[in-house]
This record gives C-alpha cells, sequence and structure tokens, in this order.
C-alpha cells in the first residue's frame, strides 16, 4: 500500500513540475507576468472623444441624406443633390409589401414635395405603386444601397427629407398621417 501511496505522489509532483516549466517564469518568454509591452495604454485611451451617441449618429447621417447616386427605372443617372432646396419624400417598396398600396394612395395627392419612389430588391420597376402620379422620380435599389443610405428596414418605410435636406423621419409611417407629416415638411 505504501509504494502505492509513494507512486501516486511522485506522480502528481512531477505533472506539477511539467505545469510549472511550461508556464515558465516572470524572466522568461511565456511567463506569467505581463511584459512592459503588455503594460502599455490600451487602444481606448487613445481616443480623445467619446463614442458618437445615437442624437449624432442621427446628424451625421441626415446632413449626408442629399449624398447619393441612384440609377431611374429608365436607366438615367439620379443624384440626391439634385433634391436641395426642395422638401422630397421617398417610399421604398416590393411588390410583397402589404402596406405600400396604401402609402402610395396617401401620397398620390401630396403636393408641394418631390416624390421619390424605390423599388426594392427583386422587385419589378413596372409594378410600381405610384407609377400613375405624375412627377414621380421612379428609382431602382436591387443591391440595397439606398435603402442602407436611408438606413431603412423593411418594404414600406418612407423617409421624409425637409427643404434644408435633413432627414425628418425613417421608418414605417401610418398612411392616415403621412399627408400631415408631408404638409409639415412645407410649411
Amino acid at each position: 500500500m505504501r509504494t502505492l501511496h509513494r507512486g501516486a505522489l511522485a506522480a502528481v509532483a512531477l505533472t506539477c513540475a511539467f505545469t510549472l516549466a511550461a508556464c515558465g517564469s516572470a524572466d522568461e518568454p511565456g511567463g506569467s507576468e505581463p511584459s512592459d509591452d503588455m503594460m502599455s495604454e490600451s487602444p481606448m485611451d487613445d481616443i480623445s472623444e467619446s463614442p458618437m451617441d445615437d442624437d449624432m449618429a442621427d446628424d451625421e447621417m441626415m446632413s449626408d441624406a442629399l449624398d447619393f447616386t441612384a440609377t431611374t427605372a429608365s436607366g438615367d443617372t439620379f443624384e440626391g443633390a439634385d433634391l436641395a432646396g426642395s422638401p422630397a419624400v421617398v417610399l421604398f417598396w416590393s411588390e410583397t409589401c402589404d402596406t405600400c398600396d396604401e402609402t402610395a394612395a396617401a401620397l398620390a395627392d401630396v403636393e408641394g414635395v418631390e416624390l421619390l419612389s424605390v423599388a426594392g430588391t427583386d422587385s419589378d420597376p413596372m409594378d410600381d405603386p405610384l407609377a400613375d402620379v405624375g412627377g414621380v422620380v421612379q428609382l431602382e435599389d436591387s443591391v440595397g444601397d439606398l435603402a442602407a443610405h436611408f438606413g431603412v428596414m423593411a418594404d414600406g418605410d418612407v423617409v421624409l427629407i425637409d427643404d434644408q435636406g435633413e432627414v425628418k423621419h425613417h421608418g414605417p409611417m401610418d398612411a392616415m398621417e403621412l399627408p400631415d407629416e408631408v404638409t409639415s415638411l412645407t410649411m
């Protein structure tokens, strides 16, 4: 029995010795104490300003709202900068959108704003719910670049842009509230 106890003790001692040798010492590479390089400033110490809050991110998006180029349904190039000085409403739609027809009907009678209709991915611009409304600029967004530019998350979302080029709303909007919201852009 003594031999088994001594054998087990020897095995534990050998395991400890190998473990300590693998860890190294503080003076050797791979040691357990941090080196001077590891003790240097963290990357966060180099940041001179606090991270942006949501308001700052929204302000940055608004100031760049008209900085886009898109292709019209007829294949022409459309520059967002052409909207400068005019309020605009942008409807993002798709053929499978449940609310797009209601939203388009609410937009059909608005005046004093530029109307843009953006066909979502896999949508045929010929099925545009605003196709019969005069003066609507029909844009394609098969890759989703415009949706990403405006922070649009779903088909049927509406973007309201004032005459200064600032986004006043982006996202879903009740069709009943839309005419009043659009009118507020022109005041």
